[in-house]
């Protein structure tokens, strides 16, 4: 497993620039398989489709590309889904945990050129899928209108979400999202700040120990009443520690 920095917090990690030079530079020739997240988990950004081709097409690396696109549906960059019949040794891979909120079925899969699903229907095992699971991811690939109307309105809440945080002054800074959720980066009390706003109800996440993700947290963008919750605990929170502080 490898640990590919893509420079400071500021740049090319969260904006991904470059993104493929950087990661091409890593491979050897043991190197089989390359998983891209996109859109990033905590960086929250998608990368670029033309990175995607440029590892799929360069000489330097041989194996197969896996982009893991479990956030795609909240992000308007495009799904390397389009690539697949042109490039047979990319592999996408897709949930209905996300944005479809069917994280219990625990139902995802894989899409990619016919030798590669080949091979892991070979090594997969037997009737891996219960019915109860089909039935349920059926009925909501079925409902893609539903899907288009809570994406649209999780995109609204985002924004509002987004620009309430750009307003405290207490946050350094909020990082674009191609995600269901919001990275931002506090002055400082991170860590404490999540804790105690754990304790009274509204859990975000601490990123502070990730590359790159000093003082920051992760909030994931619920209903308007969610929201709002969580703004009002934010800023009664830092106010109660930056007073003792």
């Amino acid at each position: 497993m490898m640990m590919i920095s893509f420079g400071d917090p500021y740049g090319c990690f969260f904006q991904h620039t470059q993104t493929h030079k950087k990661i091409l530079e890593t491979v050897n020739d043991q190197t089989k398989l390359l998983f891209l997240c996109s859109p990033g988990n905590p960086t929250a950004k998608a990368i670029p489709l033309d990175d995607v081709v440029a590892i799929a097409e360069s000489s330097s690396y041989q194996g197969i590309v896996v982009v893991d696109e479990a956030y795609v549906d909240f992000s308007d960059k495009g799904s390397a889904v389009e690539l697949i019949t042109r490039y047979p040794n990319i592999v996408v891979l897709q949930t209905l945990s996300k944005a479809f909120g069917l994280a219990g079925i625990r139902c995802g899969f894989a899409l990619g050129s016919p030798d590669v699903i080949q091979l892991l229907n070979n090594v997969k095992a037997p009737y891996n899928v219960n019915s109860m699971t089909s039935e349920v991811a059926m009925n909501a690939l079925k409902n893609i209108g539903t899907l288009d109307k809570n994406v649209g309105t999780l995109l609204e809440q985002r924004k509002v979400v987004s620009d309430a945080l750009k307003e405290l002054d207490f946050v350094v800074q909020v990082f674009p999202s191609d995600s269901n959720f919001l990275l931002f980066r506090l002055k400082r009390f991170a860590k404490d700040i999540y804790k105690d706003m754990a304790e009274h109800g509204v859990v975000c996440r601490y990123r502070g120990t990730e590359l790159h993700c000093s003082e920051c947290l992760r909030v994931t963008v619920g209903t308007p009443e969610e929201n709002e919750s969580f703004l009002k605990l934010l800023q009664e929170t830092w106010t109660k520690f930056d007073a003792s502080g």
